[in-house]
């Protein structure tokens, strides 16, 4: 894809306003771009449109892209999504956490946040109690935490239900970065 053909499919596209280029369409356009030398010009200009519009980001999370995601789950054992990303080779970044345990006669439920690639779990975050809201702990102890599509979030729930179902929901915060 040339350069000229990049600037007709944003020649509608502003940096704001209701025509502003979105991060999804972005997206859609360089992902049809090659990576070979006769495409150095159009590269160099996806690097800079992307870096002018906030589409993408080389240090930190890209505006508007920040959201809170919640997913609540019966204690099972089983790994259950939090928080996977479209297959669109996105990267996500966990900012934060934290857990609500409700429902239920007085059990106690253990709720660990988990990264997951399908095959291996690997956890960074683990919380027991009965009732209220709290942050996994200690905060911060898994550093930067990248989602995927192949590598994302689930939560394991184990423990008492105290004669009735407990629910554990999972309260996260994403921001893309790529």
């Amino acid at each position: 894809m040339t350069k000229k053909d990049l600037y007709d499919q944003w020649n509608t596209k502003t940096l704001g306003g209701s025509t502003k280029l979105s991060v999804e369409n972005f997206d859609l356009i360089q992902d049809g771009v090659h990576v070979e030398a006769p495409n150095e010009d159009s590269l160099n200009l996806i690097q800079l449109i992307g870096e002018i519009t906030n589409s993408r980001s080389s240090s930190g999370p890209i505006p508007g892209t920040t959201k809170i995601v919640s997913d609540a789950q019966v204690g099972d054992a089983t790994a259950a999504v939090v928080f996977r990303p479209d297959d669109d080779n996105s990267v996500w970044s966990l900012e934060g956490a934290d857990v609500t345990h409700g429902g239920g006669g007085g059990g106690t439920i253990r709720t660990r946040l988990k990264l997951y690639d399908g095959v291996t779990l690997i956890e960074i975050g683990d919380e027991s109690f009965s009732g209220n809201t709290n942050p996994f702990e200690p905060k911060g102890n898994y550093g930067p935490v990248h989602i995927t599509y192949d590598v994302y979030l689930v939560q394991q729930v184990t423990g008492s239900t105290g004669g009735d179902e407990e629910t554990s929901t999972v309260n996260i915060s994403v921001s893309r970065v790529r």
